[in-house]
């Protein structure tokens, strides 16, 4: 599978992450804050009310104003947005419920998955996929392309904040992978709401996943989650001490940019395409990479320099 570059060259810079919980632990939300943080948190009340509010920038200010809380009112709150005149504020009720899976009750589930239906027959595709999204959330009726899931089953991926969020099917607990306080990184596929299985590629056999991140605008890179390993962020650092003579140097605001292509047994191959500046003759270079399993290392397989100028 090759990830999708086109999401690269329209890809927008969002807020920081928030952590979430780590595996083992009490499943996390949307956009999450911690409880205690979302507790102490001044303004949920009247947030809460802006929903209501007959102006829609107010309600979606509103909507906007939550999406770090973890107050158990919000998805019952969210509901009747799911009918709301504006598709923004329709979508991002639906993603919000989604991703507060585990904060709705058992005897409530239908109900909300009968609201999500109307959603997902929308004919605005962002809407519908969030809404698909979520009732497969709230049902635990994993895999298809919001939802991509190991062959054994056990994990699941979604995405949360742009950040690919793993989902251990045997405790109920997830993991929102790569989060740091500096996090700018986002899964390419997130950026438009677009199909997950686009940019997250499963090994056929092993508990390994490979994830095609962004990291601004003009770079991407691959990220490789294994249990129980965990993950390894491929830096570009990574790829240039592998591809960089000393009379070489790679043009980075020309951009920077790593395409999946695969796994082969147990490596992940993948494909760097960038501008190389050579005694001020500018050359681009195609390289080929793999991430060995075995070893958690990275390989350079070959590079191919085209035509300067």
């Amino acid at each position: 599978m090759r990830f999708v570059r086109s999401v690269v060259t329209s890809a927008r810079l969002a807020a920081l992450v928030v952590l979430a919980c780590a595996s083992g632990a009490r499943p996390a939300g949307e956009d999450d804050a911690t409880p205690a943080a979302a507790e102490e948190t001044p303004g949920i009340d009247a947030e809460l009310a802006e929903l209501d509010s007959p102006d829609m920038q107010r309600r979606i200010a509103g909507l906007r104003a939550l999406m770090t809380s973890l107050d158990p009112r919000i998805p019952e709150a969210l509901l009747p947005l799911l009918e709301d005149e504006g598709n923004s504020i329709r979508r991002l009720a639906a993603r919000s419920i989604g991703s507060r899976w585990w904060q709705i009750p058992e005897d409530r589930v239908a109900a909300f998955v009968q609201a999500l239906g109307k959603n997902a027959a929308s004919e605005l595709a962002g809407e519908a996929r969030m809404a698909k999204r979520s009732i497969g959330l709230l049902k635990r009726d994993y895999g298809g392309p919001m939802l991509p899931r190991s062959s054994n089953r056990r994990w699941v991926v979604y995405e949360r904040r742009g950040l690919p969020c793993l989902i251990d099917t045997r405790d109920g607990s997830e993991e929102l992978l790569g989060w740091s306080p500096e996090s700018r990184a986002w899964l390419l596929c997130a950026l438009g709401n677009e199909d997950l299985d686009s940019c997250v590629d499963w090994h056929p056999r092993r508990e390994a996943v490979a994830m095609g991140m962004l990291l601004h605008r003009k770079a991407s890179t691959v990220w490789i989650w294994r249990h129980p390993r965990g993950l390894a962020k491929i830096s570009i650092d990574d790829f240039t001490k592998l591809l960089d003579p000393a009379d070489r140097k790679i043009i980075m605001p020309a951009g920077f940019f790593v395409d999946g292509v695969g796994w082969n047994n147990g490596r992940y191959e993948m494909e760097l395409s960038c501008q190389v500046d050579e005694g001020n003759r500018y050359f681009p270079l195609v390289a080929r990479f793999a991430w060995d399993l075995p070893t958690a290392t990275l390989q350079l397989v070959s590079s191919t320099r085209g035509e300067g100028e």
